[in-house]
């Protein structure tokens, strides 16, 4: 019998902001966005070796509108790593790489000495919903 390595899930309070996609700028302009703020956004990470975290569900994107996470703003502790190479940051002046002191930040994958050490560094950020097609 084989046995299966068990790895350690972790929820993660997030703010998010709102990117420049058409889409977002329409929910802004409506008022859709306004529920953002009242709405605890998380993020739950896996971790599946010391210091390596994956997203593996989040509740600012949903299935049907082919959502993707980007970083839609940081503050000036923040690297912006991307800095025009993806499609969100040339596009709508996003972010797919951020790094904080000693944390590595994707939108999907992180790396940090610690969970805590993680959930400092995503304090600094925030998240966004956009939809890849829009562009």
């Amino acid at each position: 019998m084989t046995k299966t390595k068990q790895f350690k899930h972790y929820k993660i309070i997030v703010s998010r902001g709102v990117s420049l996609s058409p889409e977002n700028l329409l929910a802004f302009y409506t008022g859709e966005a306004s529920a953002y703020p009242k709405t605890k956004w998380w993020v739950k990470v896996e971790e599946q070796e010391p210091g390596s975290f994956v997203v593996v569900a989040d509740n600012l994107t949903t299935d049907e509108d082919a959502g993707s996470l980007g970083f839609s703003s940081w503050d000036h502790e923040v690297k912006d790593l991307d800095a025009g190479t993806s499609a969100g940051s040339e596009y709508f002046n996003m972010s797919d790489h951020l790094q904080w002191n000693d944390v590595d930040m994707t939108p999907e994958k992180f790396k940090a000495p610690t969970v805590e050490r993680l959930k400092q560094a995503l304090e600094h950020v925030h998240f966004c919903a956009w939809d890849q097609r829009d562009f």
